[in-house]
Parts: C-alpha cells; sequence; structure tokens
C-alpha cells in the first residue's frame, strides 16, 4: 500500500504525555533486492546475540513513521532511501512474553542509493540477505512475525509472543537457545500464512484485511 505524503510543519510539537494508550512504538524498513531477499542483520550483543533483526527501531520524538524507516536504513545499511520510495506494508500490535504493549510499523522498498552495508558494528555482526518467505531458524520472534506478515499481504496483526523467547532475552546458554529458536520455527516458520487458530508455544497470531 503507498504512503500518502501530505505537507509537515518544520519543526514539530513534542506530544506531551496523557491518558490512553502509549506504546512504545518501533518503525522497521524491508529493504527488497531484485531477488526478492530482503536485509536483515544480526545482533553482535546481549539482548538476542547471534540472532537476526529486522532493520530498523524505535520512533523518536517528533518523528515521522516514514522518517524513522528511512533514517534506519541509512544508520544501519548506510543506503538512502526516500520517503516517496516507501510503501506501507502493514502494522503489528504485539505482546512480549512479559505482557508489554508493543506496536511496529512496516514499510518496505526496493529502491536506494549506495551499497547496503553494515554501518554499526558495534550492533550487529552482519546483514544477511533472507528469503522473507523462508526465513533462517535463527531470526528473532519479531523478525518472524513481520516476515511472515508480510509474504501474507495482511495489513494488521496482533500476535503475543512465544514464551520460549524470555530464554534469550535473559542470556541464557545453548540449549534454552535451541529451544527457543525451535519455538518459533514452529509458531511462524511453517509454509503458509498463519490464521487466528494457530497456537505453537504461547503465540497468537491475528491477521485481519489483506492488500
Amino acid at each position: 500500500m503507498q504512503a500518502t505524503h501530505r505537507p509537515r510543519t518544520a519543526a514539530a510539537l513534542i506530544e506531551q504525555a496523557g491518558p490512553g494508550y502509549r506504546p512504545l512504538t518501533k518503525v522497521v524498513l524491508l529493504a527488497l533486492r531484485s531477488d526478492g531477499r530482503v536485509a536483515l542483520v544480526r545482533r553482535a550483543r546481549h539482548p538476542d546475540q547471534g540472532q537476526l533483526a529486522l532493520v530498523g527501531g524505535p520512533l523518536e520524538p517528533a518523528e515521522w513513521l516514514d522518517e524513522a524507516a528511512c533514517r534506519g536504513a541509512s544508520q544501519t545499511l548506510g543506503i538512502g532511501v526516500s520517503v516517496q520510495d516507501l510503501e506501507l506494508s502493514g502494522l503489528l500490535h504485539y505482546r512480549s512474553e512479559r505482557g508489554a504493549g508493543r506496536l511496529c510499523a512496516v514499510f518496505a522498498t526496493q529502491r536506494w542509493s549506495g551499497e547496503p552495508r553494515n554501518t554499526e558494528p558495534r550492533e550487529y555482526s552482519e546483514v544477511v540477505w533472507a528469503d522473507p518467505g523462508g526465513p533462517p531458524a535463527d531470526c528473532r520472534s519479531l523478525t518472524y512475525a513481520v516476515l511472515n506478515q508480510y509474504v501474507a499481504g495482511t495489513l494488521y496483526g496482533a500476535i503475543a509472543m512465544p514464551a520460549a523467547e524470555t530464554a534469550l532475552a535473559d542470556g541464557a546458554g545453548a540449549p534454552a537457545a535451541e529451544s527457543a529458536a525451535e519455538a518459533r520455527r514452529l509458531a511462524w516458520g511453517k509454509a503458509g500464512p498463519l490464521t487466528a487458530s494457530d497456537e505453537t508455544s504461547g503465540a497468537r497470531l491475528d491477521m485481519r484485511g489483506t492488500k
């Protein structure tokens, strides 16, 4: 779904705290090569050291969502992306295994300037080009969820992360990490899109709306 761009003020006021639901908002960008593979980055330190993550991060105060997607691409991959070349691919409302509510806005693009590379070596060890339809087993839970939503072509998803993610977040040993990876494989690595009836290792996925 192509994003709509309207005139914006040069200096936006930072929104003040008030009543209502205000979760942490993440913005990620799926940079897609001509062969359909997407750029993922491998985390170099805890939490989730060694796991593949999406390109992007938290939305900053007074920042527009599409601007955050472009910033993440520049900071992490060293590429220049214009907001006009972004496609809004979906929104994911998810809860961590501890119950914390989060929102993740997903954009995609096939156009950029520069050569993608790892420009944050302290945070990531390498850039990996992966098949969105068959993500590697060592992806983070959020990475699996976003890629499956993108491949399914759904605009909105609601998901509870599997409890096995706790072991990775706490820096547990290899056996626990392998169990967590297996849980994610079962939850999101299956062939075809997930449905609301999928229940594996505490994971729940509810997709509404299609492109």
